[in-house]
């Protein structure tokens, strides 16, 4: 029996190495000198049995060698390796006086043990017990308890901490994934590993096979579940792929939803021109418009604009009236000019029923024009009391101006061209008739915002600085004779937001809501002051106001859209910018923005025939633009180059358009003319931001720009600027990658682009993007552009 032992035996729990002189438990193997390893031989040799102290000290020093002090000392340092006591011991029992007896089992090693519990009193075969009880001695239970403990504390990390380090959305999803994965292999494993609670577990192992393993069957159960589950949910993402967010980019036929039809809401067609006079659709066009305008200022009452409504034709259909504008009243009529005589006749109608609330008409000389149209905006308000709430029955005290009437027909001429699509040459003649009227009377306030607005906006395509010193002398001038007119603050807003004066921008705006809370313009051009200053929830807020406000008015949404896309939300700015398609099918600027928005959700298909659709219904240089962007991106150069040559040749003097032709001929292997068109988009860039030097946009252009044509330090610079004003633009944090891709600073680029995509630039284009093929071989890079797809 003693020979058998000296291989190895198992002491309850323990495994004994005689040949080693260790003891190896839960905590580890334990070193055991060799008299005291020779004692507990002899004892575990009689198992069960009193061994004497004088036959312990014969048979381990031999006799007339050993002593009882060296045996005390040996059974002292076998205790304190089995980790045994004296008063309550498990493996050594001391009888006093007379010697010592094993109470722990022995086990050789060399003996096949079959699903049993060894160290268990009365151990029995995994057959005798219930599956229950089976499981929760070989610890399965507590394996499963303590990996969905720690499962669930991951999952919670994962999603607090992986937004704040900016990782992206499938991070989250693979820590579940493997969670979810890895039970049932910690369930296994535990199954078949053997420490738990100072016991081993074997199933159909031999002693020899599991002395090999000596960690707690619960830690390394649910370690190993976790790293195996990493390994197979890493090659099944690889070669099937884990669900991930789908991005569904809308087709132009969906139908969004549209605002209710409300009680106390009214429109104003444009009248009829029955002699089809020029002189006869200008006082038709103003009168519709200083109605809308002075019932615009009736609290309670919503009011759609005149840049909405005129898209309409005069006497349409009441339900066409109805679907397109939302409105429950809508006010149409006729206008005729005989000698000096004004004949107008005009109708409130029932947009539900098609049925008249009233009819009038007016026969005046042409000077009684201001006090027909007063009367007429009277009349309505009149007959629209029932609608609203009975503290709004009055109108306010008007802050409106009336003019000699020729300088106001030169006034309204110039404002009939403003309302349209505008060019270098139209602005120009918007400026001749307002200059006309202020001939006529100096004193005009309304012509002066007109100009200050004009300038602005002939500035937006000239690029001329001499244009915002004339808009800043006219809104000066409109401000010294009228004080209280809206339209002067809307217009120095405009001007002080051109001109990078985002506080004074957003003090006029604030005050010409603060005169006329409905200015549509000027509640979208303070929520684009918002935006600059990245007040984000604002800006959005602001532009709900403005739609509610105006239900209808293509001009709200639009603006909506627009935010929505600076910010990279590009499939929700093409759901408004859809709204609008779908309410003018002819607002080609609209389509145009939609096809942007397409474009850059990642449908270029979808994108190019919305811009094809838009220049079947007007020449746009923006729709140019960006058709020329799809084929840049599609590698169709030569066609990229001609529709850039396009848009360059009806906006000249706007850099963007300049850098896009750049870029496409560049890769269309025209380089020293790509070189002329950088050096031109950077000389106009550099002019812009002499003026405004927080137009990023502009900034981000002009750094680009530099860099191709070699001035690399300049080009940090201006990009490094244009991120200190907005450090999580997604367009300037795709420039400066950029740039670091020219300059072989491949890590810097993957820093940037990643940010640029965590805030909203779409990873779709940077598959395509010709400037980044020397980062296709990189596995950051391939591993970026993948998480899209």
């Amino acid at each position: 029996m003693k020979s058998d032992l000296l291989h190895g035996f198992y002491l309850g729990d323990l495994l004994v190495e005689p040949l080693k002189g260790q003891i190896t438990g839960r905590a580890g193997p334990v070193h055991l000198p060799p008299k005291a390893m020779e004692v507990l031989l002899r004892l575990a040799a009689n198992a069960g049995t009193l061994v004497s102290r004088d036959a312990l000290i014969d048979d381990v020093w031999g006799a007339g060698h050993g002593s009882p002090e060296a045996l005390s000392r040996a059974v002292s340092e076998l205790r304190h390796a089995l980790d045994d006591h004296h008063d309550n011991p498990a493996y050594v029992q001391t009888l006093p006086r007379r010697g010592y007896r094993l109470i722990a089992a022995v086990t050789p090693m060399a003996a096949n043990t079959s699903s049993i519990v060894l160290g268990a009193k009365n151990g029995v075969d995994i057959e005798d017990i219930g599956l229950f009880e089976n499981l929760k001695r070989r610890g399965v239970i507590e394996t499963a308890i303590a990996y969905l403990i720690l499962g669930w504390l991951l999952i919670q990390i994962a999603d607090i901490v992986f937004d704040q380090l900016l990782l992206p959305d499938w991070a989250g999803t693979f820590v579940t994934v493997l969670v979810i994965a890895g039970l049932p292999i910690a369930i296994l494993l535990s199954w078949f590993l053997e420490f738990r609670d100072g016991r081993a577990v074997f199933d159909t192992l031999s002693p020899s096979d599991a002395r090999r393993r000596r960690f707690s069957r619960t830690y390394l159960s649910v370690v190993g579940a976790m790293a195996i589950a990493a390994v197979f949910v890493f090659v099944y993402d690889k070669s099937v792929g884990l669900p991930r967010a789908q991005t569904d980019v809308p087709t132009i036929s969906e139908q969004p939803l549209l605002p209710p039809v409300l009680d106390n809401s009214i429109a104003v067609l444009p009248f009829l021109n029955i002699d089809g006079s020029a002189d006869t659709q200008v006082f038709a066009n103003g009168l519709a418009d200083d109605v809308i305008t002075r019932l615009s200022r009736v609290p309670g009452l919503l009011v759609a604009s005149r840049g909405d409504s005129f898209t309409l034709d005069p006497n349409s259909a009441s339900a066409r009236v109805r679907e397109r504008l939302r409105v429950a009243l809508f006010l149409e009529g006729s206008v005729q000019i005989d000698g000096d005589l004004l004949r107008v006749i005009v109708q409130l109608i029932d947009s539900e029923t098609g049925f008249h609330v009233f009819s009038r008409s007016f026969d005046r000389p042409l000077e009684g024009f201001f006090e027909m149209r007063d009367e007429i905006t009277e009349l309505t308000v009149a007959n629209v009391r029932v609608a609203l709430p009975p503290e709004t029955q009055l109108l306010p005290a008007a802050d409106f101006e009336d003019s000699n009437l020729s300088a106001y027909v030169l006034y309204r001429r110039g404002k009939e061209i403003y309302e349209q699509p505008r060019t270098l040459d139209s602005i120009a003649e918007i400026i001749g008739y307002y200059e006309q009227a202020l001939d006529v009377d100096p004193e005009y306030a309304a012509a002066h915002a007109g100009l200050c607005d004009a300038y602005v906006a002939r500035y937006e395509l000239s690029n001329a600085a001499d244009d915002i010193a004339s808009a800043e002398n006219e809104c000066a001038s409109a401000l010294a004779l009228n004080p209280r007119l809206y339209m002067v603050y809307t217009a120095l807003g405009e001007l002080y937001r051109r001109t990078g004066r985002a506080a004074k921008s957003e003090e006029a705006f604030n005050q010409a809501l603060t005169i006329n809370p409905k200015d549509a313009q000027a509640m979208i051009g303070l929520s684009r002051v918002y935006a600059l200053q990245r007040k984000y929830p604002e800006a959005e807020q602001l532009l709900h106001t403005a739609i509610t406000t105006q239900p209808g008015n293509w001009l709200t949404i639009n603006g909506l859209g627009t935010f929505l896309f600076s910010i990279g939300r590009y499939v929700e700015a093409a759901d408004a910018y859809r709204q609008v398609v779908l309410l003018d099918p002819d607002n080609f600027q609209a389509r145009t923005n939609l096809g942007s928005a397409l474009t850059m959700a990642g449908d270029f298909e979808a994108g190019k025939r919305v811009f094809e659709e838009s220049l079947d219904i007007q020449e746009f240089r923006t729709a140019y633009s960006n058709l020329g962007v799809i084929y840049y991106y599609l590698g169709e150069f030569e066609n990229s180059v001609a529709n850039h040559r396009k848009a360059v040749k009806l906006s000249p003097e706007e850099a963007v358009k300049w850098l896009n032709l750049a870029d496409a001929l560049y890769f269309a292997g025209q380089r020293d003319e790509a070189a002329t068109a950088f050096r031109r988009a950077a000389d106009l860039a550099e002019s812009r931001v002499a003026i405004d030097p927080t137009d990023i946009d502009t900034i981000f252009t002009l750094a680009w720009a530099l860099q191709m044509l070699g001035e690399n330090e300049k080009a940090k610079v201006r990009v490094a600027r244009g991120l200190e004003i907005a450090p999580n633009d997604p367009y300037g944090l795709y420039y400066n990658a950029l740039i670091d891709v020219q300059a072989d600073d491949h890590e810097s680029a993957l820093t940037s682009l990643r940010l640029a995509v965590n805030n909203g630039y779409p990873a779709k284009m940077l598959a395509v993007e010709p400037y980044l093929d020397n980062l296709r071989a990189n596995s950051e890079f391939r591993a970026l552009i993948a998480e899209t797809h």
